[in-house]
């Protein structure tokens, strides 16, 4: 989610905000000023009503930060990396890389979400029948009705919600990951659908958004797996173009244009005299930046990788990055190959297609056919 801005950092993690949620905002602190009892503050004066609108409005994704936190937490203590916490219209999403393949970790991940919202409901609950202010017992009121529904509504099997990672934590115990995934999948479309139908019916545009939410992102995390599933069978040096056109810096820039222009590539590795990569030149370089030479306009912070890395690993690599391609360097540093997303992604397109004609017509496992190392050099 590029449109986001930092607000805060709560123990390593960036808590961003999307642009989306400003209009979120603004509607709730109206939806809270103008609501009568018992989920709004129309019967308090003007002042008080719209301090409980502000304040509740705050608290309430300040309840969806704690929900992620707790994903967060588990995430971190199993091992993975949290690139942040992003919330946003339909409100909030960990970015945690490489969620742990194994069921129960999975589970533990999935379930503390939900488990921190019913934490806080209960809390919110126990305030709201001691303290007798009106105020503060319409606020906790408020708190602990949406924290009890935010954690039952994340409990629908249905990606990506967090009762479909719940589901698929159990599926994958009976059967693959993979699998797992695709009948979670084909479960959170049919709620999707369900949810569609009751919005269409109840004329509710609000519960059709989500409905279109969960559909996409039941498709997107099937996706995302089938092509993990995929590229974890191959390392770099099964796909990489070797050999690729290096330049040096002493290059001129024209150069680089007729090459560009040549061979139709719109990015080569920098290297020195014996080989060694020392920066990268793209069109943007050329673009955006002055200079006669590739050494005045190349990009120096350069990404590279080994030919044993995971094709997976470097394909989200390079989404994180937002690069298009990576360099491949041995021990010594020298460049032995070039790999770009396209690269990538046609061998994902190649061994599905593979794979669904093995099924179709009966033959063997796509694997057994195409697998690293299972094919000759022209």
């Amino acid at each position: 989610m590029s449109q986001s801005f930092r607000i805060c950092r709560i123990r390593g993690i960036d808590v961003k905000v999307h642009f989306s949620l400003m209009f979120v905002l603004a509607f709730l602190i109206y939806a809270f000023y103008i609501m009568p009892p018992p989920y709004g503050y129309a019967d308090f004066s003007p002042s008080l009503r719209l301090a409980m609108s502000v304040l509740t409005t705050i608290v309430f994704f300040a309840c969806i930060l704690f929900h992620e936190l707790c994903h967060s937490y588990f995430a971190l203590k199993f091992g993975s990396r949290v690139r942040g916490i992003v919330l946003f219209i339909f409100g909030g999403v960990s970015l945690i890389d490489e969620i742990p393949k194994e069921p129960k970790k999975e589970f533990v991940m999935a379930i503390a979400g939900p488990a921190g919202s019913f934490l806080l409901a209960a809390l919110s609950y126990v305030l709201m029948v001691s303290i007798p202010i009106p105020p503060l017992q319409r606020f906790f009121f408020i708190m602990w009705y949406f924290n009890a529904i935010l954690g039952a509504f994340n409990l629908i099997p249905a990606f990506p919600m967090d009762g479909g990672r719940v589901l698929r934590s159990f599926l994958a115990q009976r059967m693959g990951y993979v699998k797992a995934t695709r009948v979670a999948a084909e479960v959170g479309r049919f709620m999707a659908i369900t949810m569609a139908l009751f919005g269409f019916v109840s004329m509710n545009i609000w519960l059709i958004l989500i409905a279109l939410f969960v559909y996409l992102g039941a498709g997107e995390e099937e996706r995302h797996v089938t092509i993990e599933g995929i590229l974890n069978r191959f390392r770099i040096a099964d796909i990489m173009t070797p050999n690729p056109i290096c330049v040096t810096p002493e290059t001129p820039r024209e150069k680089v244009v007729e090459l560009m222009l040549k061979y139709k590539h719109l990015g080569y590795p920098v290297v020195d005299e014996l080989g060694k990569l020392v920066g990268i030149v793209t069109l943007k370089d050329l673009i955006e930046k002055p200079g006669e030479t590739v050494g005045d306009i190349m990009s120096r912070k350069v990404v590279a990788v080994t030919p044993y890395a995971s094709a997976d690993r470097v394909l989200r690599l390079m989404t994180e990055k937002g690069i298009g391609r990576v360099p491949v360097v041995d021990e010594s540093g020298r460049v032995i190959g070039i790999v770009t997303r396209s690269d990538v992604m046609r061998v994902t397109e190649i061994v599905e297609v593979i794979e669904n004609y093995s099924k179709l017509y009966g033959h063997r496992h796509a694997e057994e056919h195409y697998s690293p190392g299972n094919y000759q050099s022209c």
